[in-house]
């Protein structure tokens, strides 16, 4: 993965963290999901972003939500092993867990000067 897509996804974690500090569960989640779409193709960085996406929904007794990343934790490994990852997808239970969202103007553009500097 390409070092500016790595470093706008630990931008987005952060911008996430404070927001989850501070109680701003919308901005927190925005960013949370934008991170995902991000770090989805990466492994640790995939589990990382349901991971805080779990304590988000756990800081908000959100109990659907709690679930769904619980799902998603347990799915992440094997979307990796099949390839079964759908672009775009925010992560959140808000979407389905095999959704094709499309991505935003700003992290596409990311996402394919990283998918061509790796060729």
């Amino acid at each position: 993965m390409y070092s500016d897509t790595i470093r706008a996804f630990h931008a987005e974690i952060k911008q996430a963290m404070t927001a989850r500090r501070r109680q701003q569960w919308q901005q927190a989640w925005f960013h949370l999901e934008r991170a995902h779409i991000l770090g989805q193709q990466d492994f640790i960085l995939h589990m990382h972003t349901h991971w805080q996406m779990l304590k988000l929904a756990a800081d908000q007794i959100n109990w659907l939500e709690v679930r769904g990343q619980l799902l998603r934790l347990i799915l992440t490994p094997v979307g990796h092993l099949t390839g079964r990852l759908p672009l775009g997808n925010p992560g959140s239970s808000r979407y389905s867990v095999l959704e094709s969202v499309p991505v935003p103007d700003d992290l596409q553009a990311l996402l394919e000067k990283s998918e061509q500097d790796q060729r």
